[in-house]
């Protein structure tokens, strides 16, 4: 059952009478779960809804247009754990003392239905294979890393064989897209076992439609933890080289490029982001895959139209992660600089908190970024990254963006627009 937390007002349940608390027990004789249990049976046309109230189970018959609103909000869905132990898992590279929500290790198809989350797959019943297929919750995002079982089983820290290729031909077979990640480890999942896996997940195309390589991530609190390590520049170069290959032979095979690389290879390896052409629909985009060139080719057509001159000087600190500032610097702030009155200084922050083979922007804490900022003149504004806050408003330290502004005396704004529009920010900012 789902509680209701608010009825609109003029909404067939408000006519109906439906009240705050009410909670839904079945929707066309159906058990309802969660959100997405209540949105697909709802949808039809005619619905008779079993609701719970107090002592009382009432019955309402409901004749509405197909997909037509109710017209509740629900109460928010808990997310279901993760019970494996990836040897790469970010949650165990945390340092002690953080708060409990950074120890949460999410493992839920829902979620990956709704945001996007990448899900193993381990745990997941047939029960729950067959509701993925009959509401069709697609595409979903599914973390493989390899089809080799024991390195798979070596990868997330399990004992039993997870059946995942079986999972995976039941999902597609019942209209599921799947997209997969690797996160690739130096000596343990690359060479002949990212070809294996590639291969494997290549006979299920078009229901998985792509695969994402992200290089692994090590902090610096990996005290009794499984011995990994990052690529080399050479190792960077050569999975570009290698994939490259496999990229062209899947491109004639299939149409599509089908393997894509995180940026991350190319910015380490020291290579030119490839064009647009390279990641097909972008499939993969908040993994990092295609984000800062869909960026650059944005910005560069917004540049045009953007205004010459802003009314007064204005100086602003940008501030970034090491990997992304040679990038910024060349396709942005150097084309920003150009504008009248407006002036930026771009502000790499060394991870300090994380080590620092942790360069990407959303990993950055107040505190690493105060302490690099608190010796310059930071202008009137210093611009923070998208995502370096969590949901709750904090960075990963506990900081806000109003301990930042009170220790520099100036406003630290997350800018979280498209980026073809800071000028447009900037400029009412400084009306």
């Amino acid at each position: 059952m789902i509680e209701i937390t608010q009825v609109h007002p003029g909404s067939i349940a408000a006519d109906l009478g439906l009240q705050p608390g009410d909670k839904v027990l079945r929707i066309n004789g159906q058990l309802i779960s969660d959100q997405i249990d209540f949105r697909y049976y709802a949808a039809e046309e005619e619905i008779e809804m079993l609701i719970s109230r107090g002592q009382e189970d009432l019955v309402y018959e409901i004749e509405k247009e197909v997909h037509e609103d109710v017209g509740v909000e629900l109460e928010e869905m808990k997310m279901k754990s993760c019970g494996n132990a990836c040897v790469f898992c970010f949650v165990f590279q945390n340092p002690k003392g953080m708060r409990k929500a950074l120890y949460f290790k999410d493992e839920d198809f829902r979620f990956s239905f709704l945001y996007g989350h990448y899900v193993t797959l381990t745990t997941v019943s047939e029960e729950e294979l067959r509701r993925i297929v009959e509401q069709q919750l697609s595409p979903l995002y599914i973390s493989v890393h390899a089809t080799e079982p024991q390195i798979r089983r070596l990868l997330l820290g399990i004992k039993h064989e997870d059946r995942l290729l079986e999972k995976i031909d039941f999902l597609v077979n019942g209209g599921i897209e799947l997209h997969a990640q690797i996160v690739l480890c130096p000596g343990i999942n690359d060479g002949d076992i990212f070809d294996r896996t590639v291969t494997d997940l290549r006979k299920f195309y078009p229901g998985v439609r792509s695969i994402a390589v992200v290089p692994v991530g090590l902090t610096r609190h990996r005290r009794n933890l499984f011995e990994l390590r990052i690529h080399t520049r050479q190792e960077l170069t050569e999975m570009i080289d290698h994939t490259g290959k496999l990229r062209r032979k899947m491109k004639k095979e299939l149409g599509e490029w089908f393997v894509y690389l995180a940026d991350e290879f190319f910015i380490k390896a020291g290579y030119p982001m490839p064009d647009k052409l390279y990641y097909d629909q972008f499939y993969q985009i908040e993994n990092g895959v295609g984000e800062f060139r869909d960026m650059i080719d944005r910005f560069n057509s917004a540049f045009p139209e953007m205004p010459k001159k802003i009314s007064r000087p204005f100086k602003l600190t940008w501030v970034t992660g090491m990997l992304a500032a040679g990038g910024l610097e060349h396709h942005i702030l150097s084309k920003l600089r150009t504008i009248e009155n407006l002036e930026i200084e771009l502000l790499p922050v060394e991870n300090r908190f994380y080590g620092e083979h942790i360069t990407v922007s959303g990993l950055l804490v107040g505190e690493d970024i105060y302490n690099q900022l608190k010796d310059k003149n930071v202008g009137n504004l210093v611009l923070l990254p998208p995502r370096v806050l969590n949901h709750d408003g904090l960075f990963l330290d506990n900081w806000k963006p109003m301990d930042l502004e009170k220790k520099l005396g100036v406003p630290c704004v997350v800018y979280n627009q498209p980026l073809e529009k800071i000028v447009e920010f900037i400029g009412a900012l400084n009306a």
